[in-house]
């Protein structure tokens, strides 16, 4: 299919005009260029670029940038972004993007429709088991199991996770599925996607790289690189089978690719770190767009210290009349916000950036029904709002100035937006009328949940927090997925809130999980232990926290001189109102030779513990006598090595015969 005789559609406008826009990246671009045009048995090329740099540096315009000339070369491309949450959607998308371009996948194009057709199936049935939605293309089975494990301790076991209601929900959809699907292979495919459906992407695509050179861009990989830089590398190694050399991968990410992971590539990547545009950079973009007066200009870079995403947006805001500028010293929000001459207009950019996504009836909720439309068609307009697989979202460097904006120049307006929107997801979560013992397992119940809590700990971090640490401690039972999203959600609730406790503790629950699945079990039961003390509830505390003790304690019978160790073993009893043993167990720490490093790192742990139980007086005099352990200790380091060095000269002077 030739897509140049199709008539053009706003987004083929939209992007023409970015593109006229473009300028600066000449190396980048040459670079690109140059790979291009290099034969594929050339040792200088390179079958993987990596484009780096911080939020609104122009990652995604340089990629457009790069398909551009890929277009031009007569190439084919693919773009992917978050928009895709699965392998398969990913592959899906991909396939999808080449049959436009007239070079149809079709085995894995078969195979995927029947994929799609099997989902949709079951997930329409009326007999799906609640939640079986959100199982569907991912790994959730495995992962479930996975967090689910039990840790060893001395042969007996202890649950980390409810890993029955885990196992339960797993094996019901196991049995659904096996239920509803006859054919074993068409199970197959939608238990095990990526397994199917990968070989086949890559036969295809090999193929139709046989014939003319296939580049795939992936973008935002900060927020896909979970489950795609795995499977990319998979590919790479071959796992699923050949790979065509005329396949060329482009990853855009604020942080570059982990240089220990892709290791084994390094002499294959290119990588690209984006700075924001020079002054002449800026200055000839400026120019392009019509702004030529010198003072405009000026303002519009200090404003935007170069970052092309907030000169994007000034250049689009900013008044014809020099004499309207504000001070330079303002911040870009809010020359932008002074730039809007309509109020209703000017209201809802700055309210609009706090949900945590957009669509018509959160508009809708922000302002009126009346106003709903017309003020939600111009905000998709602007250079800053994107779309999303679950609506329109503000990029992260736009947003992140507005919601500081909002939260200090209106306190009040602040908390009663997010209060409204508490209550309209708290409503639409009423709306779907689970029954109790289901409802966790919803995909809607959950994202409606994740906003309810997220709006919450906006509005009120001091009143809310305590109840959602006893939610999380809840899902974490019962839901340990949804519990990691719950965790991300918090975090992002203390950042934009700009609240220490609320961020400290979405840091706390994240690392918690984390060290779980990296089997540091005694860190997670430790971490689980401290968020039942914060809810006062230290009985549940001693409970949890006996399968670590038991563990330490174990390796110390092992290894008696691992003071790190050792002094989580007294932090542990600490922590479980064993004030007697902790005590004791510090002090014999301390007086068989603890290192001056480990002392310090139980400094810190302690230091920890009383950011959660400020008042804990046991807590508070052991710090104290660690303190001054520490500090003696560092006092008799410099004394004794000055001895050592006088007896060292004194036998060099005096040799032994």
């Amino acid at each position: 299919m030739n897509t140049q005789n199709k008539p053009k559609s706003l987004q083929d406008i939209i992007k023409q005009r970015q593109q006229s826009n473009f300028v600066g990246r000449e190396d980048q671009i040459n670079r690109f260029s140059q790979n291009l045009a290099l034969p594929l048995e050339d040792n200088r090329h390179c079958f993987l670029f990596n484009v780096c740099g911080q939020g609104g540096v122009g990652k995604t315009t340089l990629l457009r940038q790069f398909r551009k000339i890929a277009d031009e070369a007569k190439m084919i491309s693919a773009y992917i972004d978050e928009t895709e949450k699965t392998i398969p959607e990913v592959m899906g998308r991909i396939a999808e993007e080449l049959e436009q371009q007239g070079y149809r996948l079709t085995q894995f194009s078969d195979r995927y429709k029947v994929y799609c057709q099997k989902c949709q199936e079951l997930e329409t049935d009326p007999d799906a088991p609640q939640g079986f939605s959100a199982f569907v293309g991912k790994t959730m089975v495995k992962t479930g199991v996975r967090l689910a494990r039990r840790v060893p301790v001395g042969g007996a076991v202890f649950d980390f996770v409810d890993g029955d209601a885990l196992a339960n929900q797993a094996g019901e959809w196991a049995s659904y599925v096996a239920k509803k699907i006859t054919n074993k292979d068409e199970v197959h495919l939608v238990k095990q996607p990526e397994e199917v459906l990968t070989p086949l992407f890559l036969q295809d695509i090999s193929k139709i790289a046989d014939k003319i050179p296939v580049l795939l861009f992936f973008d935002t990989s900060e927020r896909t690189g979970e489950f795609l830089d795995n499977w990319l590398r998979e590919i790479l190694e071959g796992r699923h089978g050949e790979v065509s050399l005329n396949i060329l991968i482009t990853i855009a990410s604020r942080q570059e690719l982990d240089k220990n992971d892709w290791a084994s590539y390094e002499g294959s990547i290119i990588r690209l770190h984006l700075e924001p545009f020079t002054e002449e950079e800026a200055q000839q973009y400026l120019t392009r767009k019509g702004i030529t007066d010198k003072h405009i200009i000026e303002v519009i870079l200090n404003l935007s210290g170069n970052l092309p995403l907030l000169i994007e947006m000034l250049a689009d805001a900013h008044p014809n009349d020099p004499n309207q500028l504000i001070e330079p010293s303002s911040s870009a929000v809010k020359s932008f916000l002074r730039w809007i001459d309509d109020p209703k207009r000017r209201q809802v950019v700055l309210d609009a950036a706090i949900p945590r996504c957009l669509n018509r009836d959160i508009i809708a909720q922000l302002r009126t029904e009346e106003e709903a439309d017309e003020l939600f068609t111009w905000l998709k307009e602007t250079s800053f709002v994107n779309e999303h697989s679950n609506g329109w979202v503000y990029h992260d460097v736009v947003k992140t100035q507005m919601l500081c904006h909002k939260r200090l120049s209106s306190p009040q307006g602040w908390a009663e937006i997010h209060n409204k929107l508490a209550k309209y997801y708290d409503n639409l979560r009423n709306d779907l009328q689970l029954e109790e013992d289901n409802k966790q397992r919803d995909p809607s119940w959950q994202s409606y949940t994740l906003n309810v809590l997220y709006h919450k700990l906006c509005q009120s971090p001091q009143r809310n927090l305590l109840v959602a640490l006893k939610e999380f401690l809840a899902l974490l039972k019962n839901q340990p997925i949804f519990a990691q999203e719950y965790a991300k959600t918090m975090l992002q609730a203390g950042k934009d809130g700009d609240s220490a406790e609320v961020k400290y503790w979405g840091k706390q629950l994240a690392n918690g999980l984390k060290a779980y699945e990296e089997k540091r079990y005694e860190d997670a039961i430790y971490n689980r232990a401290l968020v039942y003390l914060a809810v006062n509830q230290p009985d549940k505390a001693r409970t949890v926290l006996v399968p670590a003790i038991k563990l330490s304690t174990e390796h110390c019978k092992k290894n008696a001189k691992d003071w790190r160790n050792a002094f989580n073993l007294a932090l542990y009893y600490l922590a479980a109102k064993y004030t007697q043993q902790a005590d004791h167990f510090y002090r014999y720490i301390l007086s068989n030779g603890a290192s001056s490093e480990s002392i310090g790192e139980a400094i810190q742990d302690l230091n920890d513990f009383l950011t959660v139980l400020p008042d804990h007086k046991e807590a508070t005099s052991i710090l104290h006598l660690l303190q001054f352990s520490l500090t003696k200790s560092c006092n008799f380091q410099p004394t004794l090595q000055k001895t050592q060095e006088s007896q060292q000269q004194t036998a060099n002077q005096f040799p032994l015969s």
